[in-house]
């Protein structure tokens, strides 16, 4: 299972990819750099719909994946 405190780690990693600040990836998944900031350190309380804002501006879309099947319905 994938948790907020999980993604946080994923989403520093994925922007210093892209060779990105925290302001520049901010600017560009229309969020705050304070969200951005909480989001990279794992707080449990980031809105989801922004969490997915910033995994599309990274490039990257979120699956639903069913846990005993494997199969993906998104």
């Amino acid at each position: 299972m994938f948790t907020v405190r999980e993604a946080g780690p994923l989403v520093r990693e994925l922007r210093e990819d892209h060779g990105w600040t925290q302001a520049e990836l901010a600017n560009r998944a229309g969020v705050s750099r304070t969200f951005l900031i909480d989001l990279e350190a794992g707080k449990s309380t980031v809105e989801t719909w922004k969490f997915m804002d910033v995994f599309q501006a990274l490039g990257y879309e979120i699956a639903i994946r069913n846990r005993e099947t494997g199969a993906v319905r998104w």
